[in-house]
């Protein structure tokens, strides 16, 4: 029971370490490429991998649901709990220098359409042949390539702002990108592991199995992002936008890549075919992901709304219970 407990302490701490080196790294790209295209291309790219290699795993294996449930388990928690969480600390003293409300940068607008236009498209491809083939993997991979190429043009023009009006940072130096590449590497190892960790600890608490894989489970994989956004707006309420954008653009990473790599490889494994797409908790991740669009859209988010969506974090087990 000790050993336990040291091995769940002690990836812990690493993960915490990660995301303290990612938070502190992210705000110096920040300062040199946009707040907006650090938090949602780059974060949300790193932040996701832990993600990718899952689903990755459970399609070769030809567990097509358990790919699908933790895509949506942990996108349904990213626009509830992480996103509800991250406005709250942002506009309260959980934040060293809180904000009475996060202003987000015109740039948010790229992030606001695609993650209401691929979590429609999603959803509409999934009812139009009844699960997905690989023609709609194809098309929501694309999208994902669209979106990169739309936030890099744009961060480009908010890179032009900030050199007009004196606000750029200092010259991104190789100790900033080695210190983020080591946090990545540590959150890719780490992840796994931790989550292995987590529900053996339920386990011996007796826990039950259903509050393990609603709850724990997704909380334990998305912990790395959870940590890394609630880091930075702890040290500071304006960074909001970047843990924001974290994610948004983990949740468009979930959305287009993520759920269009299922029929990709169910194709190449010779299936052909990703059937029971559509189910309760599908449709209800979509209609959540498309308010915390229109929130974004709005480009001001107070502190009430970080606690209407902490609320529909209930919403979601709930569902996910009487799903079951």
């Amino acid at each position: 029971m000790i050993l336990i407990w040291a091995k769940f302490f002690f990836l812990l701490g690493l993960i915490s370490l990660a995301a303290h080196i990612l938070s502190v790294q992210s705000e110096k790209l920040a300062n040199r490429i946009g707040a907006n295209f650090t938090g949602s291309v780059i974060l949300g790219l790193i932040t996701t991998l832990p993600e990718y290699l899952f689903v990755v795993w459970a399609c070769v294996k030809g567990k097509y649901d358990v790919a699908l449930g933790s895509t949506v388990g942990a996108a349904m928690m990213l626009v509830t709990l992480g996103y509800g969480l991250v406005i709250i600390a942002s506009t309260t003293r959980i934040s060293k220098k809180p904000v009475e409300e996060i202003k987000l940068s015109k740039a948010t607008k790229v992030d606001s359409f695609y993650l209401n236009f691929t979590a429609l498209l999603a959803l509409v491809l999934a009812y139009i042949g009844n699960g997905l083939s690989l023609l709609d993997g194809i098309i929501l991979v694309s999208c994902f390539g669209f979106y990169i190429y739309h936030s890099y043009v744009v961060s480009r023009k908010t890179v032009s702002e900030m050199k007009a009006n004196g606000n750029i940072g200092e010259k991104i130096s190789s100790k900033t990108y080695f210190l983020i590449a080591l946090g990545a590497l540590i959150v890719i190892g780490v992840s796994d592991p931790f989550v292995d960790s987590m529900i053996e600890i339920a386990h011996v608490m007796g826990i039950a199995p259903i509050a393990i894989a609603i709850i724990l489970s997704p909380i334990a994989s998305e912990l790395p992002e959870k940590l890394t956004a609630f880091i930075t707006v702890r040290r500071d309420g304006k960074l909001a936008e970047i843990s924001v954008c974290n994610f948004i653009g983990s949740k468009i990473n979930h959305n287009s890549l993520l759920i269009g790599m299922l029929p990709i490889i169910s194709f190449f494994r010779g299936d052909g075919f990703v059937a029971n797409v559509l189910n309760p908790p599908f449709m209800m991740m979509t209609i959540f992901t498309v308010f915390a669009g229109l929130s974004v859209a709005r480009r001001k988010l107070s502190r009430w709304q970080g606690y209407l969506f902490l609320s529909l974090f209930s919403v979601q087990v709930l569902i996910a219970y009487l799903s079951r």
